[in-house]
């Protein structure tokens, strides 16, 4: 093995062991997510989406230095770019990665799954409630029912 090969074979071993660290990060923050969702108070949700966010962006950038690896070895940025790179000694920490990020994806969809319901029951209650209030029912510009219609100011559009 050439040295460029065995530099490229550590850096992304490193890479790969960093990667990993910051998906189990990703994943803790779903867990949290999940378990507020669970929860009557949703407030927490605003500070673990600026999370959730922030370690999407550094998951991107671990991303595309795989890739700069990959093609420095003149490998494809896939599974089998990989493990060759890596070579057979450290399959099984990018088989850790995977599982993990995995786990991630799954969480990831069912949190989703929740927040769609969740908003489903809050747009039912609205509609209950805006219906309650004797306010008549409306058709706006765009063929949607509003309980109220809206003001419009003259000389406005």
């Amino acid at each position: 093995m050439s040295a460029d090969l065995a530099m490229l074979r550590a850096r992304l071993g490193s890479l790969v062991a960093a990667e990993t660290a910051q998906m189990r990060d990703f994943l803790t923050v779903l867990e949290q997510e999940r378990d507020v969702l669970g929860q009557p108070d949703v407030e927490p949700l605003f500070a673990l989406a600026e999370r959730k966010t922030q370690i999407a962006r550094q998951l991107q950038q671990f991303s595309a230095a795989r890739a700069a690896l990959l093609a420095q070895a003149g490998l494809p940025n896939n599974r089998q770019g990989i493990e060759t790179l890596l070579g057979e000694s450290s399959h099984a920490a990018w088989d850790d990665f995977v599982t993990v990020a995995e786990t991630a994806q799954t969480l990831n969809a069912d949190n989703g799954i929740r927040i769609t319901e969740r908003l489903k029951s809050n747009h039912q209650a609205l509609a209950i409630l805006m219906s309650a209030s004797d306010q008549p029912t409306v058709y706006g510009p765009d063929g949607h029912a509003r309980t109220r219609p809206g003001s419009r100011h003259f000389g406005s559009f």
